[in-house]
């Protein structure tokens, strides 16, 4: 069974324009240096390879696609200026607006986004990522190697300026994934110059966005975005350099921002406490799930439902959320995060309408329980495997004080466990945890797109994001229904992620903790960045400072 995305088709045929973001004039003269700050080194420039909110923030930056997200977080057209689809709905012909090109000067053509999406779907390019082409014709038989022919994905170039994209079956978010990176066009010449170098560097990625990246060697934590002349609605762009920092200890985040030598910094649960009433202070929602993924390939006991339930029943979340996030999280109880998307059956939040109640919850009498009873069905090598655990996590502040929280709960409530705590940088921690080489792992997920679908696919028995490895037939069985028999019907459509989501949580393939919310000081002198709970956390295509 492939990855999926669930999507649904569009019955007549329509030709729809898209215009300039903006409409208005902007000049970078007059605006001073934008100091921003990522709790994480950047990892990629590579569209095909990025995994991590740090390498999309810079992608978006830097690039574009056929849509782009709006100020009010909505895909318009961006690269293309019309759109026409056919009145199955499995045909889409776009329109590029003439003149396009890349920041070396050379002409942007739909081939480039023809080898730009046949390189993501190569399965020799690894992308994680690729499972999202499913539903374009031939995508899930080229990733699978069924199919060796390239040439049969349903995109072609009918010329330079008119890419046609054929579908399988209907994809109701086929919109919103086009926003993303994995879709952005790609120049093989420089590609093919840059080798297997390409991405590391700021000398090895190229841009057709708002911004081009400098100073970034690949490995050094300070890099900027200064403005594309060469970008088709550089009129809009007001900004003429971004500066971006990593800053991984929020105390030098907060005395950089106090001192006044950057914009943006995250705070800390005691930082909030005590900023609250400043004017920078601001919370940016985020659509995300911080959970734990349990290693079944390095320890087989994690295979026991009962030694799963057991650690999720151990942890107390409202403590977590409450004491040592200091309010900014909320407890999580089902692995979609809440507000989300609305159940089209209830007219409810999707998370909400679902949770089976009490399975994933703090109920210590039924953590020893589990626990006593999950490690006597456990031979005796397992059980001591499961009794034994190192808990990866982040090497930031935040990430630190969340796993000695994490450790505590479960050596205090888990009789004879034995915790370690390994912190890694950020990009180590997504290489250990896609290579399965973690026992258990702190991990996050941040929707792509508004439907249950964008965390419902991670869990399948065949995603390359499930580095635990559960496992479920129903699972599975649901999400496959969504794909295809169901996948123009809301409703069964939605039916098919309640079946998903409470087999997840009943047998705890993943331990949810808590839903994630961003508290920061914000230059208030800065203006016109977009926060999005979906996709790229921030989009600086607009932003500017007096």
């Amino acid at each position: 069974m492939k990855k999926w995305i669930k999507t649904s088709a569009l019955f007549s045929a329509v030709l729809i324009t898209g215009t300039s973001f903006a409409g208005v004039t902007a000049s970078a003269a007059g605006y001073k240096t934008i100091r921003w700050t990522e709790t994480a080194d950047l990892g990629t420039m590579d569209p095909s390879l990025a995994t991590d909110v740090v390498s999309f923030d810079a992608l978006q930056a830097a690039g574009e696609g056929l849509y782009r997200n709006d100020k009010a977080g909505k895909p318009k057209l961006a690269l293309a200026k019309s759109v026409k689809k056919s009145a199955d709905g499995l045909t889409y012909t776009f329109t590029l607006r003439s003149g396009l090109k890349w920041a070396d000067g050379t002409a942007l053509t739909a081939q480039d986004f023809v080898y730009g999406w046949q390189r993501s779907n190569d399965p020799k390019t690894g992308a994680q990522y690729a499972y999202l082409f499913s539903g374009i014709k031939n995508a899930d038989a080229i990733q699978e190697g069924k199919d060796k022919d390239l040439s049969s994905l349903g995109v072609k170039a009918l010329n330079d300026t008119t890419l046609e994209v054929t579908l399988e079956h209907a994809m109701p978010q086929l919109e919103a994934v086009l926003t993303m990176a994995t879709f952005y066009p790609q120049s093989k010449a420089f590609n093919d110059k840059a080798g297997k170098n390409l991405g590391t560097a700021a000398k090895y990625s190229l841009s057709n966005g708002p911004f081009i990246l400098k100073g970034w060697n690949g490995s050094n934590n300070k890099y900027s975005l200064v403005k594309n002349p060469k970008y088709w609605d550089a009129k809009a762009v007001k900004s003429k350099k971004i500066t971006i920092q990593t800053i991984k200890d929020q105390n030098t985040g907060y005395n950089l921002y106090k001192g006044k030598k950057v914009d943006y910094t995250t705070l800390s649960a005691d930082q909030v406490k005590k900023s609250k009433n400043n004017k920078a202070y601001k919370v940016y929602a985020q659509s995300s799930t911080f959970y734990l993924q349990f290693n079944q390939e390095k320890k087989p006991g994690f295979a026991n439902v009962k030694i799963r339930q057991a650690f999720s029943y151990a942890i107390d979340r409202k403590t977590f959320a409450n004491n040592i996030l200091t309010g900014t999280a909320t407890p999580a109880y089902t692995f979609t995060p809440t507000n989300l998307a609305t159940d089209p059956n209830t007219g409810k939040d999707f998370a909400t309408s679902v949770k089976v109640k009490g399975a994933i919850a703090y109920n210590v009498k039924k953590a020893k329980a589990d626990w006593k009873a999950g490690l006597k069905q456990l031979s005796a090598a397992d059980a001591k495997g499961v009794k034994n655990i190192e808990l990866l996590t982040d090497d930031t502040d935040a990430a630190k004080k969340s796993a000695q929280f994490l450790q505590a709960q479960l050596q205090k409530n888990l009789k004879g466990l034995k915790v370690t705590i390994k912190t890694v940088p950020f990009k180590q921690r997504l290489s250990l945890a896609e290579s399965k080489k973690f026992d258990v792992v702190i991990y996050a997920w941040g929707a792509d797109y508004a439907d249950p679908s964008t965390f419902l696919d991670l869990m399948t028995s065949d995603s390359t994001f499930n580095n635990g490895g559960w496992s479920n037939a129903d699972y599975d069985a649901a999400m496959k229904k969504a794909l295809t028999t169901d996948a123009a019907d809301a409703d069964a459509r939605y039916a098919d992620y309640k079946i998903a989501e409470q087999a997840l949580e009943k047998e705890v393939g993943v331990a949810p903790l808590y839903y994630k919310s961003t508290p920061t000081f914000t230059n208030p002198a800065v203006k016109g960045v977009i926060s999005a709970t979906v996709g790229s956390p921030f989009d600086w295509k607009y932003a500017y400072k007096k």
